[in-house]
């Protein structure tokens, strides 16, 4: 039997033999949306069932799923008649026959497709109605057209093959023809010009995108209403939009930064407030100022007695703490509730807002920045506008000054001089090497500043912060959206397994006795954490090949070997990732890697894109081959995502041991040197 027949829905059902399994419901609502407007195109292939009257599709599942979507949404009925092609072959034909249908087919490349769809519009149709003729979204059609309006050259090299349809998708960021042009005429012929990011971001350099703090403080009904114009990215998951009148945008949130400024200057009572705008203060807004430290308002007596009760609470919560049943959860969460509760209100009494003298009133002030949620806010830290007067000694010093004590003799002009500020710095650096020997003599303390260094986020920007330069920052990239990888999303949730209970406390020294409580191995485990975000990249690749990027990095390729790494375990290469990044002749090489010659010879006829999506599968284990060709599919990567296989060195070829030289404890290096107020003291 090879005929065609009008077989009632109701007595098809989908072949065990259908090859295609992981993507069969994708799309499924538009397609059957596309065959409830223009009817079944193509016909089923279906063989007899062992069950009489019923057949078994062998080819075309997905259009049986979008049918019985129509027959359950109740738009088709159960005896509605399917064109079948019916096939009489076994089971082993049937799957080749599936088999066929899935991989040996061309699809339209996507400058046919985009020529389409402008066709359609240009004879009039709706938007809505294409996408729901072709199954797509509203969105992706509009992407489609976007690409339609490429400047010609850029259209020209898209159906060439010159540039792929991801760099052709960076250009269309922007449908302004003269930015494309001069883009791509600085690019086109550079070694970034197949890179989307950097195109992109060349593309979007002097716009600002609609997430950012300056747009939601500018408001897009005021920017609009300004003139402002808006471009949509098409090509994103987030469908972002980008203002590229930047200029309108600023002016309009630095006028309301403006306003916010004077409403503070009237109730604050400083001296000035200056609007910038950004999401910090930056070096340039307070180089020529001087941030002022102030104390906070003194305790009144019926305070104090309030804090001397809680003190008196939390030292007899203290010592309960040492009898405390650990195993019983229900004791041990209403004495953390109680614990809470008067650690909360001993910081509420003390968290009141700074005093400024009298005599400073007149010149300090604050700045008022943008917040990350695009509202006016007023930054932390107080300025003043002139260098501050060194101070008399606090407390009951000052105010004999001001009283009897004058009649003693004691006056400004008769007070100590200030030391010098060289005399300053030069004791400073050997308090620290005091401090310096004596740590270095104690290594279990040293060892737990160090992890507590390179761990404590919470520090601030600041020499006093942690007092050390030790740190472990996260390497610069230059990456406009970093890569995903399953290994990037079990770094950021392997923090979440670590101790946090130290991260909790405000004060530094607080964390750090915290910190050093914990045990070894939640040390260690930070340790390891804090270590691994450091790592730069480096590639598998010498650079004695020609290729440009991050450099090998001979001692990460052993830290790999001492812990037996898999990356195939941890990566596998996609059409997005990978093979629609690099040549159909890098392609073919891999397929001939994995599985020979003769395998790579029969996607010669293949296009890129088309060759790209048969390599996805392949190396997915998703292609039916043989087992060794499988196997070896599924260990492969790239040689650039290896990790290398080093010789071992002769005796004889070990680089020389370099040794910095000792610097003269007499010296003063001036990195080393900080500036220190006379009369000024700084809380951990």
């Amino acid at each position: 039997m090879n005929d065609i027949e009008l077989i009632p829905l109701g007595k098809l059902r989908l072949s065990e033999a259908n090859v295609r399994k992981n993507d069969s419901n994708l799309f499924i609502e538009e397609l059957a949306a596309n065959i409830e407007a223009k009817g079944l195109l193509q016909n089923l292939i279906v063989v007899p069932a062992k069950k009489r009257g019923m057949f078994d599709v062998t080819a075309g599942g997905r259009r049986l799923r979008a049918l019985n979507f129509l027959l359950t949404a109740g738009k088709l009925p159960k005896d509605h008649p399917v064109a079948c092609r019916v096939l009489d072959i076994d089971a082993s034909e049937q799957s080749e026959l599936s088999l066929i249908e899935n991989v040996i087919r061309l699809d339209m490349t996507p400058t046919d497709e985009i020529r389409a769809y402008k066709h359609f519009v240009n004879e009039g149709s709706d938007l809505d109605a294409i996408a729901k003729r072709f199954g797509r979204t509203r969105r992706f059609i509009e992407g489609r057209l976007r690409l339609a309006d490429l400047a010609d050259p850029i259209f020209a090299a898209l159906v060439e093959g010159k540039i792929t349809l991801d760099v052709a998708k960076a250009y269309a960021t922007t449908p302004n023809h003269d930015r494309q042009m001069m883009v791509w005429n600085e690019l086109s012929n550079s070694w970034q010009g197949n890179n989307p990011d950097s195109i992109r971001r060349m593309v979007t350099h002097s716009a600002i995108r609609s997430s950012s703090p300056m747009a939601k403080l500018a408001s897009e009904a005021d920017y609009l209403a300004a003139g402002g114009k808006i471009e949509r990215d098409l090509f994103t998951e987030d469908g972002g939009e980008t203002w590229i009148d930047a200029e309108i945008a600023q002016r309009i949130a630095g006028e309301k930064l403006q306003a916010f400024a004077a409403e503070v200057a009237q109730t604050s009572g400083y001296a000035w407030v200056r609007p910038i705008l950004e999401t910090r203060v930056t070096y340039n807004a307070t180089e020529d100022l001087h941030q002022v430290h102030l104390e906070p308002a003194p305790l009144t007596d019926e305070e104090q007695v309030e804090a001397d009760k809680l003190l008196e609470t939390i030292s007899a919560l203290e010592a309960e703490s040492e009898t405390l049943d650990e195993d019983d959860e229900a004791a041990a969460a209403e004495f953390q509730s109680r614990w809470d509760a008067a650690s909360s209100a001993y910081d509420a009494l003390h968290d009141k807002p700074r005093v400024i003298p009298e005599e400073m009133k007149a010149n300090v002030g604050c700045f008022v920045i943008i917040g990350a949620d695009g509202q006016p806010t007023v930054a932390s830290g107080l300025y003043s506008d002139k260098p501050l007067e060194r101070r008399k000694a606090r407390g009951g010093e000052a105010g004999e000054g001001a009283s009897g004590a004058a009649g003693e003799g004691t006056s400004a002009s008769s007070a100590p001089k200030p030391l010098s500020q060289k005399l300053v710095e030069e004791l400073a650096v050997q308090r620290r090497d005091i401090l310096a020997i004596n740590l270095a003599s104690n290594p279990a303390i040293a060892l737990d500043y160090l992890i507590f260094a390179i761990a404590d986020s919470r520090a601030l920007y600041s020499a006093q912060a942690l007092g050390t330069t030790l740190r472990a920052p996260s390497p610069s990239f230059y990456l406009a959206n970093y890569p995903e990888s399953p290994a990037h999303t079990l770094m950021a949730d392997m923090r979440e397994t670590l101790d946090l209970s130290w991260t909790e406390h405000r004060r530094t020294v607080d964390r750090f006795s915290a910190f050093s409580a914990l045990d070894d191995d939640a040390k260690a485990g930070w340790l390891a954490w804090c270590m691994a975000k450091t790592l730069e990249a480096s590639m598998g690749i010498d650079r004695k090949t020609g290729q440009s990027g991050p450099e090998p990095i001979d001692l990460h390729d052993h830290l790999a070997a001492l812990m037996g790494i898999n990356v195939a375990s941890h990566w596998r290469p996609t059409s997005a990732n990978y093979f629609d990044r690099v040549s159909k002749q890098a392609l073919l090489a891999h397929v001939s890697e994995v599985g020979g010659p003769t395998m790579a010879a029969s996607f010669m006829g293949s296009k890129k894109g088309d060759l790209s999506a048969s390599c996805e599968k392949l190396f997915a284990g998703e292609t039916i081959v043989a087992p060794e060709v499988k196997e070896a599919a599924l260990a492969w990567v790239p040689e650039a995502m290896r990790f290398r296989v080093l010789a071992e060195s002769e005796p004889d070829e070990e680089a020389p041991v370099e040794h910095e030289p000792e610097s003269d404890a007499g010296e003063v290096e001036p990195a080393e040197v900080q500036d220190i107020e006379v009369g000024e003291t700084v809380d951990a």
